[in-house]
């Protein structure tokens, strides 16, 4: 518990160094965005190293790091001192401490929770693992490859940086702090949907006496129903299953649509991959309120604000919208349109006046978002080849049936809104409703009858947006339901050409990560939304509507009690977190193996050890996940997804542990570069044929405990 003391601490002081910044960043918004501090002083305090190290004019090491907090340090005291009269006072102060304690409870929380089921094995958690211990092996970056030696990593790697950094930073056992990091974004993503949820409800209650109280029950509520419950999958799955919790299927309910993943936060962080798309949350909520907060007042212009101020703020909004194309590339385009629309609705008033500087405001974010990551653009090859239209589509009653079952609490929030945005009797939007299914599944051809509705609710509230005799936070409010809903109507209209096409699941990615940043927009919508509709509803309707939220949320709370608790099955084992627990309780030596390689193997020195399947359960790949040393090939098919062909890899490992010629060995070690070669249980199972001796002849056995050894390649 000492390492999550230390890691909690460690973000707290980030945060509290940061505040001058958040403080200067959202300095027009309700509260000032304090809450928000820790993201952005994540960015920060490690941007600056990992731009440096990308030019390889200083190298990334833990003496860097370290330098790197002493500067943030500086420049905080420096700020703090200009700026000491500005102490959090009144909403501010209060919207701050309920963004403190959202943070330290979601952390501690989710250590707990994760300390009952913390193999870092299964799914995908070995890439992540392998991606984070591989940074902290490079001195300059990019990373090289931990699954394909002498190549480098060519993956949106900036949020598996962040958490390498840190790890760096304090010194904590990598397998540890894997766990530790998966608390954390769970604790920054809580926080900053209590940050940006909280600001949109302040800005739009017209009480401002009783606005601060009600935003901080706004943002309380938006943290329990984004990140603490799940979907009607779930419930439906438990009563469709009824059987011991014990044997509950916690996996089902994210994979509703068939052929692709439906993920929402309690399911992510309960699996515990630490995956792009999580890590780029809490700075993508950023990125959000800084739209909200132009939307409100409109960017800092030179005119308006000083060219010093304008400049600053335009670059602290740049760092957070560049870093997501360098976290979770998906994520950016969506940012940008956030942008964009925050723009929009500033000039789209009715004072308002064209201001040529405003509207070019997005694309000088953007222009120098992409210039402040142009290391990471420049060496990054996206392995999707663009986009093609969806030729098949579900029957209306699936496709109505699956949205209901992944966003029920948004969806009935927007049923609602458009209910009071018609401003007609109940009963006249019933009917019409149900006239509109009537047309559109009567007309709608090849299926296209769910796109078409899902389409036609999305101008329906960008009609909204469009209406400039709502408030500004009203707009905003249609704003992110027009692009959360327009996201998932994105997956039915176009996906992404990636290594999945001509396969069952040709639009996994594009329905998962729409599906993702949909969740959040909608959800923290849907709560501001959720609060200000009791009075906007008329007196009839609200009680009928109020319902309507009890009962969804009280089936949505189904999920992460009989989830959790088969997950960790049943919470049945001591309470830890060491991820490598798993390994050492199968192969012990194997665990003492990837010990004294991380401690007497520094660099980036090629390593052989046998090759599986991916996501196999035997452990392929262990020794490279948990060194993050290259090896000759890990899992094969990620490397075919990155870009990546390992073509005749595999076969030359089998090789390698069977050949009985020296001169072939010989060949086939000096072309991957190996220096280290791993003989262990795992190895001698996948090639029964295994000729160990040849290692000794060519190199010296340096390790070997429990059935697993080492040998190290050449003389020295």
């Amino acid at each position: 518990m000492l390492d999550a003391f230390e890691i909690w601490l460690l973000v707290e002081v980030v945060g509290i160094l940061a505040l001058p910044a958040a403080a200067f960043l959202f300095a027009r918004l309700p509260g000032h965005g304090l809450a928000l501090a820790r993201p952005l002083g994540l960015l920060l305090l490690a941007y600056p190293l990992w731009l440096l190290a990308s030019l390889h004019l200083v190298p990334y090491r833990r003496e860097t790091a370290v330098a790197s907090l002493c500067v943030l340090a500086a420049v905080a005291v420096g700020a703090w001192s200009r700026t000491g009269r500005k102490r959090p006072r009144g909403l501010a102060l209060r919207l701050w401490l309920g963004g403190e304690v959202v943070f330290t409870l979601g952390f501690f929380g989710w250590v707990l929770l994760r300390s009952f089921s913390p193999d870092v094995w299964n799914t995908e958690k070995p890439m992540d693992m392998a991606f984070i211990n591989a940074i902290n092996r490079s001195d300059w970056f990019p990373p090289h490859d931990p699954w394909l030696a002498g190549s480098q990593l060519n993956y949106y790697y900036f949020g598996h940086y962040l958490v390498a950094f840190l790890i760096r930073l304090i010194g904590i056992d990598p397998a540890v702090g894997f766990n530790l990091a998966v608390a954390l974004f769970f604790a920054l993503c809580a926080s900053s949907v209590f940050a940006v949820a909280s600001t949109l409800a302040c800005a739009g209650f017209k009480d401002r006496v009783r606005a601060g109280r009600k935003a901080l029950m706004t943002g309380l509520a938006a943290v329990g129903l984004t990140m603490l419950l799940g979907n009607l999958a779930g419930a439906v799955q438990l009563f469709r299953h009824l059987q011991p919790l014990g044997r509950y299927d916690w996996w089902a309910p994210s994979r509703v649509i068939d052929g692709t993943a439906n993920e929402f936060p309690f399911f992510s962080f309960m699996l515990g991959d630490l995956h792009a798309h999580v890590m780029a949350t809490p700075f993508a909520l950023v990125v959000v309120a800084y739209s909200l907060q132009l939307a409100l007042q409109g960017p800092r212009l030179p005119r308006r604000g000083g060219r010093a101020g304008a400049c600053g703020e335009l670059l602290l909004a740049a760092l957070a919208l560049g870093s997501l194309y360098a976290i979770n590339t998906l994520d950016f385009p969506t940012a940008v349109v956030l942008l964009g629309g925050g723009v929009f609705l500033w000039l789209n008033r009715p004072s308002a006046q064209l201001e040529l500087a405003a509207a070019a405001y997005v694309a000088a974010l953007v222009a120098v978002g992409i210039l402040l990551f142009t290391p990471f653009v420049a060496g990054y090859s996206p392995a999707a080849k663009g986009i093609a239209l969806v030729r098949h589509h579900e029957p209306f009653t699936r496709f109505v049936s699956d949205l209901w079952l992944i966003y029920l609490f948004p969806l009935w929030t927007v049923v609602a809104a458009l209910a009071t945005r018609l401003a007609v009797p109940i009963r006249y939007f019933w009917w019409g409703g149900v006239a509109l299914l009537v047309v559109l599944v009567l007309l709608a051809p090849d299926r296209l009858a769910g796109p078409v509705l899902l389409l036609a609710v999305v101008a329906a509230c960008l009609h909204a947006v469009l209406d400039t005799r709502l408030d500004q936070a009203v707009r905003f409010f249609w704003l992110l339901l027009t692009i959360g809903l327009g996201l998932l109507a994105l997956g039915d209209v176009v996906y992404l050409r990636d290594t999945f096409e001509n396969t069952p699941s040709y639009r996994f990615n594009t329905v998962f990560k729409t599906g993702y940043q949909a969740w959040f927009l909608l959800t923290i919508a849907a709560t501001c939304g959720a609060f200000w509709y009791s009075g906007w509803l008329r007196r009839r309707v609200v009680g009928v509507w109020r319902a309507g939220v009890v009962a969804a949320v009280a089936l949505l709370a189904i999920y992460p009690v009989a989830a959790s608790y088969a997950h960790s099955g049943g919470f049945s084992q001591p309470p830890t977190l060491d991820g490598l627990r798993w390994l050492g309780t199968r192969e012990p030596g194997d665990v003492a193996a990837i010990s004294w390689l991380r401690g007497n193997v520094h660099g980036d020195a090629a390593i052989l050890e046998a090759v599986g399947n991916d996501f196999s359960p035997e452990g392929y790949g262990r020794i490279s996940t948990f060194t993050g040393l290259p090896a000759v090939l890990g899992w094969g098919g990620h490397e075919l997804q990155w870009g990546h062909d390992p073509r005749a890899r595999s076969s030359d490992v089998e090789a390698l542990y069977e050949t009985h010629d020296l001169d072939r060995a010989r060949t086939l070690l000096a072309r991957y570069r190996i220096r280290y070669v791993v003989v262990g249980a795992l190895e001698r199972g996948r090639y029964p044929a295994i000729d160990g001796t040849k290692f000794g002849r060519l190199g010296a056995v340096v390790f070997s405990r429990s059935g697993t050894t080492i040998y190290r390649i050449g003389s020295s």
